[in-house]
């Protein structure tokens, strides 16, 4: 097959190799032409089957680094580091506090109060007396519920809201703190009786109540309490209006300072029989980096209360650092429990559609962790509607234009937005994203998902099988490395049911489309687990020597990632017999396999990128010295992919420099090799070697067109690059032929018809190249 893609002019050398092999004729029967129809019929479908993936390719260029980098960010959200703690993080193994389910009151120092009516334990009022931090607007709090004997506490659940409640009761209500139901509506709740005089009320109102309140009712329920000599605190959700509409009574809570908390709380943990020398251990602990990493960048004061405990039992030494650590981040999966607890406890009906859709969402973002709001809402409302339709009686599922307001949203998702890039194309834009406060939620909820909500695992294989077939990487990319995770999770179903299935069916088409890339990716993410790695390779190396090519194209694109990487000297071996399929041909049969060979020259290419650039250098090396024609044609495949990547796609290159010096800005859009060479220069002569014998190969005119006429074009607008790329190409000229080849292809640029190359450009590039065979000259 050629190596010279659709809409470029090959010379004579650059002829298809089919054509070139084809058999002589004979006086048999029939005439040449007859004799040789059919071939000939073959050998032209495939070609147009090549070309016309080649253009595909060409135009799916622009989503390289959208590739790229989604697979980057998918693998920090789903890194086997973030899910360590998965299997021990259980929801019934606390050894610290308690946790709250579905709409019951959430104290955050550990205690729960129950949403039946009734009265306030005083050992928990003493715990919140002792430990009780000041929030933002304390002090205007318990002035306003004095005056007016009632105020409305809003904010999300789990951010002390009740703790801060049952303070400000303490304090006017002197111990006398009852808890009251709310009612369903605002009529029950401003109608209610208050059976305790000189008593203060703390009441949970759900949203829908909450969303009807106005200032006149808070004035006819002060009016109430002021008969009955109590006080009230009603705690909200934070929704979108103003606390200016409440008239004085609401504000909105904000949690105290974390740090702040946690020295305070480990300092009420300290016995007095505790030796001397605690108290400075325990400062030292709470300033570590890895408690800070352990108790997670946002936490809700519960949790510090649990740290708190663990930080004391640690300084003691009944605790390893480990422990702690296990421990904490069980905090994580304790809050998603919490989050799929509180589905059981809702009826059929608009309230447990609005939960699904939020339940949805949450997994959604797990899956697109740090993508734009819009691009994760999208996914939500997909599996929302899977969800809702499954379990849900009515046939017409309306929607809120409202429900996925941002304001709303982020803190139920327990999320934020953060200044950020997407790609389109090969340029980054600035775009706000969207990501959860702890990166430990992602493998958290798809943990919790797929162990212990087993019917969802239908509606989930359906959605991420929709998101592959997207189209944009930030999209089909995430959902292949959630497949992935998952069939680390559960290897059997994932992969007989969402992996394989996709591998057996091959699309052709573009050749690093999502159709065709999404198992490969699955399986790559999958590898990462040490237990389940062995037997993906033993998959990968029996889809080797199948008869299916779908199988073997899937193969030798898994091994293009960081499964490749990690056993380089055997994927290259690997890559080697996948990319040479006619030397295992029986006799006569022609093949149809150019895609396998594609794929496997690509592969090569990026595990170069992925950083074994001396192994793959090396590689390449011996089998352009190799006397067998199939292997030279896949070394030249592997470098003409080589040349048509970006610096973009480095990743971790393990080179033998300690200090490599630092790229000019727009390097990430270079060639790579030019990139290489520009930051190590221990490797241009190897890579000049290379590229010397490729453009001296009888197919080389064909690969100099298309890597340097690109290379050309990169550096004409970039002085800096074009400096480079003059550098580099005085480097390639060891023979006289060599120049004449380059100053002929510079001339024939100069020439074009559409798109002429700067003069000074080409004058730049001549002159070092005419520089460096006057120096070899002389010398």
């Amino acid at each position: 097959m050629s190596d010279t893609p659709a809409g470029k002019s090959p010379g004579p050398s650059a002829a298809p190799a089919a054509a070139k092999a084809a058999p002589k004729t004979g006086p048999e029967k029939g005439g040449p032409e007859k004799q040789d129809a059919p071939k000939l019929a073959a050998q032209k479908r495939d070609a147009a089957q090549q070309a016309e993936s080649e253009n595909e390719k060409e135009r799916g260029d622009d989503e390289a680094r959208g590739v790229k980098e989604a697979l980057s960010q998918g693998e920090r959200y789903l890194s086997p580091k973030l899910a360590q703690y998965a299997p021990n993080a259980t929801f019934n193994r606390s050894d610290v506090g308690q946790v709250q389910i579905g709409d019951r009151y959430e104290i955050s120092l550990g205690r729960e109060i129950s949403r039946r009516s009734g009265s306030v334990r005083e050992d928990v009022l003493e715990w919140v007396r002792a430990r009780y931090l000041p929030v933002a607007y304390h002090q205007e709090m318990a002035e306003m519920l004095e005056q007016r004997n009632v105020i409305l506490v809003r904010g999300q659940p789990g951010t002390g809201r009740v703790t801060t409640a049952l303070h400000l009761l303490d304090r006017v209500a002197r111990s006398r703190v009852f808890r009251l139901r709310s009612g369903k509506d605002v009529k029950a709740l401003v109608t209610a009786d208050f059976p305790e005089k000189n008593a203060g009320y703390v009441a949970e109102l759900p949203r829908g109540l909450s969303g009807s309140l106005t200032e006149d009712n808070l004035d006819e329920l002060r009016d109430r309490l002021k008969k009955a000599t109590s006080f009230c605190v009603l705690i909200a959700p934070s929704d979108s209006r103003s606390v200016e509409v409440f008239g004085g009574y609401a504000f909105d809570h904000k949690p105290p300072d974390p740090a702040d908390l946690l020295a305070k709380l480990v300092q009420h943990e300290i016995r007095p029989e505790d030796p001397r020398g605690l108290e400075e251990a325990l400062a030292n602990l709470r300033s570590a980096p890895w408690t800070a990493e352990a108790l997670g960048p946002c936490p809700r004061p519960q949790e510090s209360v649990r740290m708190a405990a663990l930080l004391v039992r640690h300084a003691r030494g009944e605790i390893t650092r480990e422990d702690v650590e296990r421990k904490a981040a069980s905090a994580v999966h304790e809050q998603v429990t919490e989050w799929f607890v509180a589905l059981q406890g809702l009826s059929p009906g608009a309230e447990f559609d609005e939960a699904l859709r939020l339940t949805a969402f949450r997994v959604a973002l797990a899956v697109l962790n740090g993508s734009p709001y819009n691009l994760v809402a999208e996914a939500a409302e997909l599996l929302g509607g899977k969800f809702v339709t499954e379990t849900s009686k009515d046939d017409k599922h309306r929607v809120s234009l409202f429900a996925d307001d941002p304001e709303s949203r982020l803190p139920a998702l327990r999320a934020k937005i953060v200044d950020g890039f997407a790609t389109f194309g090969r340029e980054r834009v600035p775009m706000p994203l969207m990501s959860f406060h702890d990166p430990r939620y992602p493998t958290a909820i798809l943990d919790h998902v797929w162990q212990n909500h087993y019917r969802m695992r239908d509606s989930i294989n359906a959605w991420l099988t929709k998101l592959t077939e997207d189209d944009r990487p930030m999209m089909w990319v995430r959902a292949a490395q959630a497949m992935g995770y998952l069939c680390r999770r559960d290897f059997v179903y994932v992969y007989t049911k969402m992996i394989r299935p996709r591998a057996v069916a091959g699309d052709r088409g573009w050749l690093l489309g999502n159709r065709r890339l999404s198992p490969a990716i699955a399986l790559d993410q999958a590898a990462q687990d040490d237990d389940l790695r062995p037997a993906i390779i033993e998959r990968l190396e029996d889809w080797r020597r199948s008869s299916s090519r779908p199988l073997r194209w899937t193969a030798a694109a898994t091994y293009g990632f960081a499964l490749g990487r990690l056993r380089v000297d055997e994927t290259l071996e690997e890559l080697r017999v996948l990319g040479t399929p006619s030397e295992s041909r029986e006799p006569l049969d022609e093949g149809d396999d150019w895609d396998v060979v594609w794929i496997a020259g690509y592969s090569v290419a990026k595990l170069l990128a992925f950083g074994r650039v001396t192994p793959v250098l090396d590689c390449l090396r011996r089998w352009l010295d190799s006397d067998r024609s199939s292997l030279r044609r896949l070394a030249l495949r592997s470098l003409r992919h080589l040349t048509d990547l970006y610096g973009f796609e480095l990743d971790q290159l393990e080179m033998a420099a300690t200090d490599q010096p630092a790229l000019p800005a727009g390097a990430e859009q270079w060639p790579l090799l030019l990139t290489l060479h520009s930051q190590d220069p221990r490797l241009t002569e190897p890579i000049c070697e290379l590229l010397r014998r490729s453009l001296r190969n009888r197919e080389g005119d064909a690969l100099a067109r298309h890597f340097l006429a690109r290379w050309i074009r990169c550096a004409e607008h970039d002085p800096v690059l074009l400096d480079v790329l003059a550098g580099f190409m005085a480097r390639l000229v060891e023979r006289e032929g060599d120049a004449q080849r380059l100053l002929y292809l510079i001339g024939r640029l100069t020439k074009d018809w559409a798109d002429p190359l700067e003069p000074d450009v080409a004058a730049r590039l001549t002159a070092s190249i005419r520089a460096r065979t006057e120096m070899r000259v002389v010398v």
